[in-house]
């Protein structure tokens, strides 16, 4: 049977300080995953502008799109992010800015699910970049569980991924992470340099909906 896509991403994307020509962008080093309810039916869309300080802790975010309840748990686990913090051309640590993205598969297969549709606040922020294509990943067809995948994208002056790597694995959820992070793009953010992005794509087993009870022996 061919697998349906019934997983969540976070996207966690480095933008380009503002005036900086040359350097690093900020990289994410550490922090909680988000946790999404098991018993959250339907899926969603968060998107977060992220202020990062020059010492590398979260000062700031803004909602960019919300879908509850996964916004409030986005947030949570956001504010604990630690990252090695962008430097200038000099070498010098300065203050930036990422956007995050998080988007929840619904695991329901085979119905409609039931729940508040994302609501995009504001596409405005040009501090950060904004998703423009995106593409969720597949649930692989050996998978029996729930699990989360950390990918470390590399995204050009364009807004295209020109190279991706698994930095928190998690086989065999790994190949399909790598493969749908591959298709995203976004809209450049202001005075924009190639930058690094995460996504963070949590997986949700499917569920057939109406399926029989297994019979107990």
């Amino acid at each position: 049977m061919k697998a349906l896509a019934t997983a969540c991403a976070i996207v966690l994307v480095s933008a380009a300080v503002a005036g900086q020509t040359a350097g690093e962008p900020a990289r994410f080093s550490d922090g909680s995953i988000p946790r999404v309810s098991p018993l959250a039916a339907a899926g969603g869309d968060v998107v977060l502008a992220v202020s990062v300080s020059a010492a590398g802790i979260v000062d700031d975010m803004i909602v960019l799109r919300s879908t509850p309840p996964f916004t409030a748990d986005v947030l949570a686990a956001v504010k604990t992010w630690k990252f090695e913090p962008a430097v200038d051309a000099k070498g010098k640590k300065i203050d930036s800015h990422v956007l995050v993205d998080a988007v929840i598969g619904a695991p329901s297969l085979n119905v409609p699910t039931v729940g508040t549709p994302p609501q995009t606040l504001s596409s405005a922020d040009t501090s950060v970049p904004f998703p423009a294509q995106t593409a969720p990943p597949v649930y692989p067809v050996n998978a029996r569980a729930d699990d989360t995948v950390l990918v470390e994208a590399r995204v050009d002056a364009t807004g295209h991924v020109v190279g991706a790597s698994a930095i928190r694995s998690a086989p065999p959820f790994d190949a399909p992470a790598l493969q749908a992070a591959r298709f995203w793009t976004f809209r450049p953010a202001q005075n924009a340099s190639p930058t690094n992005v995460y996504l963070l794509f949590v997986f949700r087993q499917p569920v057939m909906a109406g399926a029989a009870p297994k019979a107990v022996k």
